[in-house]
């Protein structure tokens, strides 16, 4: 597990890193600095080590998972949040020493996953995925939320709206999921599944830097948009704060 930490930053560069990383003008991409600022965010690239996830070919799930997160990962850090990447290498989060079935470490992979994003007290949780189907006819990107939690939802919706506007290739809704992760985090929660890997074109998208680069950016920032709701919708609330 690993944590970037960064020094405060102001809204000015709040301002030009969101111009930078858009391609918009300043005044068309602002995010205030109180949007992620100081905001534990874990990020946890799905899969890893002998569980590779999807496959097709040459693409395989934890590899995709892991250069989208590691995108994540500097441009959240670069706009004043602190991330917790729960892997950065390709490994899973149970230990040598388990002696279990693969289904087994699995979940105990998961269980894992859920209880360092709780032991770090995070304000977010995003899990990065590739989707699969048998078959390749299926493509496009979708966020998963739990039903019972509104920030999830809010927060689902944004990146769903991102990556619609910034990558132009899913006509898809964020939606509620019954997903183990989700039910046991103790934070806003989301899984992005990044498209499906099972598409032969879709595929080869996921596996190109540039438009992993892309993909980060449109996740990124939609957790902005959703924070910045959180955070006026609170003021409102509270403007005695």
């Amino acid at each position: 597990m690993k944590i970037y930490k960064t020094a405060v930053i102001s809204t000015f560069s709040i301002l030009l890193i969101a111009a930078i990383w858009l391609g918009l003008p300043p005044e068309e991409s602002y995010i205030p600095a109180y949007a992620l600022a100081s905001k534990v965010v874990v990020i946890d690239p799905g899969h890893g080590g002998c569980d590779p996830g999807a496959s097709r070919g040459a693409y395989v799930e934890k590899d995709i998972t892991l250069a989208i997160s590691q995108h994540l990962a500097r441009q959240l850090s670069e706009a004043g949040a602190m991330v917790v990447m729960l892997r950065t290498e390709d490994r899973d989060l149970v230990g040598d020493g388990f002696s279990g079935t693969v289904a087994a470490r699995k979940r105990e992979d998961l269980k894992l996953r859920a209880q360092r994003a709780n032991e770090v007290k995070a304000d977010l949780y995003i899990s990065i995925h590739t989707n699969a189907d048998p078959s390749p006819r299926w493509y496009g990107a979708q966020v998963f939320y739990d039903a019972s939690s509104k920030p999830s939802k809010l927060t689902a919706v944004m990146i769903q709206e991102e990556i619609t506007k910034q990558l132009g290739n899913t006509k898809r809704k964020a939606a509620p999921g019954d997903y183990y992760i989700l039910r046991n985090t103790q934070m806003p929660a989301v899984i992005v599944e990044v498209g499906f890997i099972s598409n032969p074109q879709e595929a080869s998208l996921l596996a190109d830097n540039d438009y992993q680069v892309k993909m980060a950016q449109a996740i990124f920032a939609g957790i902005a948009q959703a924070q910045v709701r959180t955070y006026d919708t609170e003021i409102e609330l509270y403007p005695n704060w």
